[in-house]
């Protein structure tokens, strides 16, 4: 038994023998009233074996008989060594009438050396961002947006902004109609 079901079997004990009410066993297990009733029942019942799950030491319900698992990797090594899982899975079942889901042959043909995993791509090196210039004037950085700025009232012009890159301030802004070298001299010259 494991620390926690000792504790669940003291603590039921108690409930039991009335020293305790179910309110308080079930604060004291973190369970509910109705889990904590099951718990009383079944260690009535059984005694210390009804705190411990009933499933405890059973085979799941999706293991694998194991002499299907060494039929289907005899298979494996004589006839679909070079299949890949998928494939194989298709065959194995078609042929020898032996289901087993792509991804446990998969498994079976990783263990066996039959198959290698694809290895993951690594991730791109993300963009470092320089660090920003020490004084006011160093750097300006200069680029344009198209946009219906005036709404219906003017066609879309071009924003020319003009930042400087020490305190990311907008030191000169001019619309107009593109982008264009002179454009971005003029607004250069104005700085």
């Amino acid at each position: 038994m494991t620390q926690k079901e000792l504790l669940r079997y003291d603590v039921i004990k108690n409930l039991i023998e009335s020293k305790i009410n179910g309110t308080e066993a079930s604060i004291q297990l973190n369970l509910s009233v109705r889990q904590v009733k099951r718990l009383k029942a079944g260690v009535k019942e059984k005694g210390v074996k009804g705190i411990i799950h009933c499933n405890r030491g059973r085979d799941g319900n999706n293991n694998i008989d194991p002499r299907i698992f060494e039929e289907a990797k005899k298979y494996l090594h004589k006839k679909y060594f070079d299949f890949g899982p998928t494939f194989a899975s298709e065959k194995l079942e078609e042929n020898h009438h032996i289901e087993l889901s792509k991804e446990t042959v998969r498994k079976i043909m990783t263990v066996e050396g039959l198959w290698k995993p694809k290895s993951r791509k690594k991730p791109k090196d993300r963009h470092v961002w320089r660090a920003r210039k020490e004084y006011f004037g160093e750097i300006e950085q200069f680029d344009g947006s198209y946009h219906k700025w005036f709404e219906d009232r003017a066609e879309e012009a071009c924003l020319l902004l003009s930042v400087d890159d020490a305190k990311g301030e907008i030191t000169h802004a001019k619309f107009d109609l593109n982008e264009s070298t002179s454009c971005l001299w003029l607004l250069e010259r104005i700085y």
